[in-house]
């Protein structure tokens, strides 16, 4: 799965299960619930990207 999608899908079910809003979800807690199995550098910056592509 493309890690773009995979991300946005691991942030729509972020939202739904416990009501944080993207805004409120950050690389770190990413890193720490994917068990450290993807950069955090890669994540900051696809992050960033769906971040940027939300406004």
């Amino acid at each position: 799965m493309d890690f773009i999608v995979k991300l946005r899908v691991f942030l729509e079910n972020e939202a739904r299960s416990c009501s944080m809003d993207f805004g409120c979800v950050t690389p770190q807690y990413v890193y720490r619930m994917w068990g450290g199995t993807v950069a955090l550098e890669d994540i900051e910056a696809v992050l960033k990207e769906i971040k940027d592509d939300c406004r």
